[in-house]
């Protein structure tokens, strides 16, 4: 005999007019907030027309991408072209000895990267930088990684004296390294070639480490600005294992997501088949979102690399003016080299607001995408300069 429960009403029924009136002002609301966005480095200037057409397909990329599955509703082959683009912009020489995810997003890659380290290695310890981005120690909780934070200096770069003494302190453990390009706060990039560098001068063997690389936003912006030290560069020529980016990041989709590549080697180690299926568990997440995949790969394609060049180049540019308007008016600033993200101390509340700024202890920035014109930079840095000269502030940059 079944028990019927009742589901108490929480709210007054909606009609389908009501429910079109919610959306449409959710909407509006997007509409206006879009336009005064500068905190986040989110790529705003996309075009997902072309997508709609797919809104009423439920599109799910099962299983390996390199096996597909059963659902034919999939787009795995797409999926693998987009991997292989980033793939040569990551300059992996072999495609075939390396292998590729679209994900949830950055975080999602980082913890599969780490995954795949713990699993590589025998009682591995990460080291990450004090500045690196929360997903980081999140993930070796949820992994039970043992974990150190290892001090920056003042870019915001981790600072590679106390990179060696904590390697050397901790020798006889397998490493792993995780690195980021683009700081959440600082936009500063860890010299990898000079973290590699610590540790073969530890004695580290390779086979005792596993180095992975956060390049939420700036893995898809160093590649295509020219005269970048090969030191910073997100590239598999240094000898590491694995790279993550966010796809609503400089490449600009219209959800959360991300791309992880990663040696196949490592892979390998943790696959199973999973028959239901006609394909291998490779992945964090069983099913996983095709409509990222389309998303991310409209934007690769109708780009290409020469309208990435133009967009990290033209955001470099912008946030270099950005910088030396606020210098100008004796603003204490910081912006890295080959950095969007334009740092300065924390302005009135009113503006973190208007312009959803994003804020830590007594400085904020702004990052400097493709969609922030000098149109809007020069009304932010106007009122921000006009509250800057009337409230005596710290002049003192920390």
């Amino acid at each position: 005999m079944y028990t019927t429960y009742e589901i108490p009403d929480y709210r007054p029924s909606l009609s389908g007019s009501d429910i079109d009136a919610i959306l449409n002002a959710l909407s509006q609301k997007f509409s206006e907030r879009r336009s005064k966005h500068l905190g986040y480095p989110y790529n705003l200037d996309f075009d997902a027309s072309s997508l709609s057409q797919f809104s009423n397909f439920l599109i799910n990329n099962l299983g390996d991408p390199y096996a597909g599955s059963h659902y034919a509703t999939e787009v795995c082959s797409t999926e693998r072209e987009v991997i292989d683009w980033i793939m040569r912009v990551w300059q992996c020489n072999d495609p075939s000895e390396y292998w590729g995810s679209v994900g949830t997003s950055g975080t999602e890659g980082n913890l599969w990267a780490l995954y795949l380290a713990r699993e590589a290695l025998s009682d591995p310890l990460l080291i990450h930088s004090a500045e690196a981005h929360y997903s980081l120690p999140k993930a070796a909780r949820i992994l039970q990684i043992d974990a150190l934070k290892c001090s920056v200096g003042g870019s915001g770069a981790i600072c590679n004296e106390s990179l060696k003494t904590l390697i050397h302190a901790n020798r006889h453990r397998s490493i792993i390294l995780a690195l980021t390009c683009g700081t959440t706060m600082k936009g500063a990039h860890d010299d990898i070639a000079s973290c590699i560098s610590a540790l073969d001068e530890v004695g580290v063997e390779p086979n005792r480490r596993f180095i992975h690389i956060d390049g939420a936003l700036n893995a898809m912006v160093l590649p295509f600005i020219e005269d970048v030290p090969f030191g910073i560069r997100p590239t598999f020529q240094h000898r590491i294992d694995s790279m993550s980016t966010s796809g609503h990041k400089m490449i600009g989709t219209p959800m959360p997501c991300g791309v992880l590549v990663a040696r196949r080697q490592h892979v390998n180690k943790v696959a199973s088949s999973v028959s239901y299926l006609r394909s291998d568990d490779t992945t964090l997440m069983g099913s996983r979102n095709g409509h990222a995949v389309l998303a991310i790969w409209n934007r690769l394609m109708r780009l290409d690399v020469p309208g990435f060049q133009a967009n990290a180049r033209n955001s470099a540019t912008r946030a270099q003016a950005f910088a030396d308007t606020l210098r100008i008016a004796a603003v204490p600033v910081l912006l890295n080299p080959f950095s969007l993200t334009v740092v300065f101390p924390k302005p009135s509340e009113r503006l973190v607001q208007e312009y959803q700024l994003a804020c830590h202890d007594n400085l904020a920035h702004a990052i400097v995408m493709p969609n922030v014109d000098t149109g809007l930079i020069n009304r932010f840095t106007n009122a921000y300069i006009t509250e800057w000269t009337s409230s005596s502030p710290e002049k003192a940059f920390s």
